[in-house]
């Protein structure tokens, strides 16, 4: 992990826990260089970025102060974050199931974003969200098999990815997401608690690594009521 992510992590941590609490003041930037032991550059970036993410607002002249932050189950959309991880501090009751793990191969859309001929396979992986006793959220993934090997049942149902930066050592670094309203597929309404709905709120998404390498496409689908996305706009 990068310098500047390791201060952002602690200080985030911190306020998620209540340590720093909404409205306190942080340090100044050249309490936090001490306490950290790395440089002004290094401190105003992570300060930034948990700006961005909506934790602190800079002030000019003036220490940093702490945001009001609900910890409320939401999507960040400048961040890559697991269910356990939004989930911290354990506010929901969220349960996994794994529908379906199999290899595929030959499929067209895959080939043609991962630019890779039919000798080239991938895990699909099917995954069912219950949040608080409600299937919630669907999950279609589809990794590279040259580059994660072996999935089975604990860790799908676990942290796919925890056991791809824990375990196999891929440094994952970002996102591309496409968010969509759409009417219901069969699918969808068979595994998921829609309700009186009939349409789902879809997050398409490819993944890559610190190298740029693509190494996961797929989709999430949310019951429109039950989620919420989070971004920071600013002027």
């Amino acid at each position: 992990m990068s310098k500047y992510k390791k201060v952002y992590t602690d200080i985030k941590d911190k306020i998620e826990q209540n340590i720093w609490k909404a409205q306190d003041e942080l340090p100044t930037e050249n309490e936090l260089m001490r306490i950290y032991s790395y440089s002004k550059d290094t401190i105003r970036k992570a300060l930034s970025m948990l700006e961005l993410d909506g934790y602190i607002q800079k002030r000019q002249g003036r220490n940093s102060i702490v945001l009001d932050h609900h910890h409320i189950k939401k999507q960040y959309l400048s961040e890559l974050k697991t269910a356990s991880e939004l989930n911290r501090l354990a506010l929901h009751q969220i349960e996994t199931e794994l529908t379906d793990l199999y290899i595929v191969q030959g499929q067209a859309d895959l080939m043609a974003s991962f630019e890779v001929d039919e000798t080239v396979d991938f895990y699909r992986v099917g995954r069912v969200r219950t949040i608080d006793g409600e299937r919630l959220e669907y999950e279609v993934s589809y990794f590279d098999r040259r580059i994660v090997p072996f999935l089975n049942r604990e860790i799908a149902e676990g942290s796919i990815y925890r056991y791809l930066e824990e375990k196999l050592g891929l440094k994952i670094s970002h996102s591309r997401r496409e968010i969509s309203f759409r009417y219901a597929n069969e699918e969808e309404k068979r595994l998921m608690d829609l309700g009186d709905y009939d349409m789902v709120v879809v997050v398409e998404s490819t993944t890559y690594l610190t190298n740029g390498q693509l190494f996961q496409t797929g989709s999430i689908s949310y019951r429109p009521d039950k989620v919420t996305f989070l971004s920071i706009a600013k002027r």
